[in-house]
């Protein structure tokens, strides 16, 4: 049902695209290009995304553990006797986790490298410049409809996206 319904949204967006034709082939095939490949390019990352995430939830290990801040932060203080020494050290605490919050900014991008470097955002990058160079070489460039067909197809990605692979909470109650 999933795959009827986003063949159903590109078809009639394709349709409505058509008109273009009566105008000029060269709009159309402008508007076209564009529209496929930013359409492509936001259900690649989606979809490259989307995986990503499922790969850490299966493998996040769930603790139950209250941070200090937490601790801190707690309004009835039960944690007084342990508050005050913090209050103390807290400055020295900001530091620390700056720290190390620096220190994992590579660790975080080369976790998130697998999202950036998929096939699924590569692929339609690469049909992202060779249609505009092919349009570009032959003369046929146009740049109002093909920025328009970029536009168009941000929309269009989405909700053939949301439809193939992000999912609903009702799928999840049953």
């Amino acid at each position: 049902m999933r795959i009827k319904n986003a063949i159903r949204i590109f078809v009639l967006a394709h349709f409505a695209v058509l008109v273009l034709l009566f105008l000029s082939k060269v709009v159309y095939a402008n508007f076209t290009v564009a529209m496929l490949s930013s359409m492509l390019i936001l259900m690649g990352s989606l979809y490259s995304y989307r995986t990503m995430i499922n790969q850490r939830v299966e493998t996040a290990d769930i603790e139950d553990n209250k941070d200090v801040i937490d601790m801190m932060d707690d309004p009835y203080d039960l944690y007084e006797e342990e508050r005050e020494n913090e209050v103390a050290d807290i400055k020295q605490m900001i530091k620390e986790e700056k720290a190390r919050q620096k220190s994992n900014i590579v660790q975080n991008t080369t976790k998130n490298a697998s999202a950036w470097i998929s096939l699924y955002r590569l692929i339609p990058y690469a049909f992202l410049i060779l249609g505009f160079l092919a349009l570009n070489n032959n003369h046929s460039l146009i740049v109002l409809p093909y920025l328009l067909g970029l536009a168009a197809g941000i929309p269009l990605g989405y909700f053939i996206s949301r439809e193939l692979f992000i999912s609903r909470s009702s799928e999840h109650l049953e």
